[in-house]
Parts: C-alpha cells; sequence; structure tokens
C-alpha cells in the first residue's frame, strides 16, 4: 500500500502557499486561499491538452481518441464551448432528478441493500457504492447498467492522462481506454435520446466519471466513516434528520477529491503574504483545505450541525459542479438504507483507494454487516 492508496494516509497541512518541485505549481492548501481562487477571474483551468499533444508528437503516437475527450471535459473549458456544455450537463441532470425523486432513489437503495448477503466480509464498493450511482447515471443516458459500469471504468483510466506525472506507457493506455469509450458510446447511444438530447457523446463520457465515480466514492467514504465510528450509526438511526450534515461532513473528510486540477494565473495575484505572477501554476489541495483549522473548528472531528467554512468538494465560480443535489441525495438515501438494515463493521482487511493522484475513492473496502435486528 502506498501514501496514495492508504485511507489513513497523513494529509498535508493547511499553510502559506509554497513551491512545489524548485519551480513547480504553488501548492495551496489553506481553505481562504482555494476559495479566492475558485471564485477569481484571474485565474483559468490549466489544460493539459496540448501537453499531450506535444508528448504525442514526441513519441509519434496516435492519441486522437485521448484528446478528443479532453476537449470535451468541462474541467478544462472556458468561454462559449463552456458555457454551451454546461447546459447540455444541466439538462441531464434535471431530468434525472425529474426521474428520481428522493422517493425513489430510496426504493432502489432499499432494494440494493435487501440483496447484500450479511455475516461475512464484503467488498462494499461492488455491492454497496457502485450501484445504485451507476444504475441512476445509465438510465439517465439510456444504457444498460452493466455496459455504464464497464464504460466507466474507461472513463476513470482516461483521467490518469490529466496527471503531469504519467507515463507514456500510461498514456497508450489511455488512449486505448479512449478509443474503446468512443466506440462504444457511439454505438450505443441515440442522438434523439431524451435523455442526452444534443450533449456530445465526448462530453457524456466526462459524465461517467463526474456523474458516478463521484457518488459512490462519498458513499463508499461514508460507509467506512461509520464502520470506524459505531456511535454515529445509532445517531443517524436515531435521528435521521443529521444524514445531510453527516454527508457533508463526509464529503469534507474523505471526499471523493483530493485536489483540483491545476489553473494558471492570468494577472497578478497575491495570496497571503505570496506574490503569484501571470502564467503561474496553481494546485488546490481540497483535502488540506477541508482540514484547516482557521475554517472548520476542530476539523478532524464529524459535526453534521457545522456552519462555518464552505465546503470546496464541488468547486466553484463558472466551473462549480453542476448535480450536487442529485449527488447528494443519492449518497444519502443509498447510506440511509443501509444502516436502516445493517449494523456496519470493519473486516480484518483494510480498504484500499484507488492510485490516483486526484481522486480519493475505494478500489476495494471490505466490511462486515450484520442485521440490526440481530445487534439488538
Amino acid at each position: 500500500m502506498t501514501s496514495i492508496t492508504d485511507p489513513d494516509g497523513a494529509i498535508m497541512p493547511a499553510m502559506p502557499p509554497f513551491r512545489s518541485e524548485g519551480n513547480g505549481p504553488w501548492v495551496i492548501t489553506r481553505h481562504a486561499d482555494a476559495s479566492l481562487i475558485l471564485r477569481s477571474p484571474a485565474f483559468r483551468m490549466a489544460s493539459p491538452l496540448q501537453r499531450v499533444e506535444r508528448i504525442a508528437a514526441r513519441a509519434r503516437r496516435d492519441y486522437s481518441d485521448l484528446l478528443a475527450l479532453m476537449e470535451q471535459t468541462l474541467l478544462f473549458q472556458d468561454g462559449p464551448s463552456h458555457l454551451a456544455n454546461r447546459q447540455s450537463v444541466r439538462r441531464i441532470v434535471q431530468q434525472g432528478m425529474a426521474r428520481w425523486p428522493a422517493s425513489a432513489t430510496l426504493a432502489e437503495a432499499q432494494r440494493i441493500a435487501a440483496s447484500v448477503p450479511s455475516g461475512g466480509a464484503i467488498d462494499a464498493v461492488v455491492h454497496l457504492a457502485d450501484p445504485l450511482p451507476s444504475l441512476i447515471l445509465a438510465s439517465m443516458l439510456g444504457l444498460p447498467i452493466d455496459q455504464a459500469m464497464a464504460l466507466r471504468a474507461d472513463a476513470t483510466m482516461v483521467t490518469r492522462a490529466w496527471s503531469h506525472a504519467c507515463s507514456l506507457r500510461d498514456y497508450d493506455a489511455c488512449q486505448d481506454a479512449a478509443r474503446r469509450l468512443r466506440r462504444e458510446l457511439r454505438s450505443s447511444l441515440q442522438r434523439d435520446s431524451v435523455e442526452t438530447g444534443d450533449a456530445s457523446f465526448d462530453l457524456i463520457a466526462f459524465l461517467l466519471v463526474a456523474g458516478a465515480d463521484s457518488i459512490a466514492g462519498t458513499i463508499s467514504a461514508a460507509l467506512d466513516l461509520l464502520a470506524r465510528n459505531p456511535a454515529w450509526q445509532a445517531r443517524l438511526q436515531s435521528e435521521p434528520t443529521l444524514m445531510p450534515g453527516f454527508i457533508r461532513e463526509t464529503l469534507r473528510l474523505a471526499g471523493p477529491l483530493r485536489r483540483f486540477n491545476r489553473r494558471v494565473a492570468q494577472t497578478a495575484v497575491d495570496i497571503g503574504d505570496v506574490s503569484i505572477a501571470p502564467g503561474d501554476l496553481v494546485l488546490l489541495r481540497i483535502d488540506s483545505a477541508h482540514r484547516d483549522a482557521e475554517a472548520f473548528a476542530y476539523p478532524d472531528q464529524i459535526d453534521p450541525g457545522r456552519k462555518n467554512g464552505p465546503l470546496l468538494a464541488f468547486g466553484g465560480g463558472a466551473h462549480m459542479c453542476q448535480g450536487p443535489l442529485l449527488g447528494a441525495m443519492e449518497a444519502e438515501m443509498m447510506v440511509t438504507a443501509i444502516i436502516d438494515r445493517f449494523q456496519i463493521h470493519p473486516a480484518a482487511a483494510r480498504g484500499v483507494l484507488l492510485d490516483h493522484e486526484d481522486w480519493r475513492v475505494f478500489a476495494h473496502l471490505p466490511l462486515i454487516l450484520t442485521p440490526v435486528a440481530a445487534e439488538q
């Protein structure tokens, strides 16, 4: 297990901005600094597109599918194309919310929970975290759920190309995944689909990650927190109105994003006592900012009633997430269905996170479930 895959690994403390790797990006860890940058028009997203184009040219590789997907990734867009794609995504999310109100989502979550074996250790990612967001996203896109889950795996692989630490072998694997993904989407989705409307197939590839992986990651993180804090299971069972606040605390303490993609300064900006020059890159450590004691009193404690320190898990400004309400509702309903039925215990083996610099999501999470009635 590495520092990236260890769910109990140390998180960088909040501190003033500093340069990484000599003259590398400025690392931003304080909540106030990260909030300022997310809202400021002086920063724009730094797309990896040109870097991948240069690598493809030097290595004489055909990365055309990978580059096409990057071009339609909302995180790397600005201007009119970004606005048009945001509107397309907003329509898809609105259709999903209309089709999946809380009552229908809870009923499906209860069905999933009822199908899970109890007694022995299970992989909570496979049995509990993945099914609901995969099902809802598949219904929004008009895809069979098995196919949507397979496409999600390829879409997650493609995100590895966002990292500056990506090797040539990794880029080749990302291109292979991108080619499969684009081919499958084009053969499966119809242009006149009510669910997809005029959203391009390459934009939908981005939704496979943003619309399911982040939600599944939140569900598994919430279950992990509950397994290691059994008193909170009893508290949520007796006070269900605390569930939305508990999911917010999950996003703060163990959310699916470790850091946001790099941003580049368009003008000179002062962040605290540091001057960021035009052209400088900044890297926002969301996991550090969410444990900043200046923003969150007793930051390592679970407190569903917190009022201070806004969450940064959904981004900010023009790149604010389009589906936070739907995603949070899915997580709330799934966790509610599980704790209504089971007591959650840690398994002997510790869970393992996905080996990804940007994402903090479980690849595997062994847990033991026992029926609530058996505990009483």
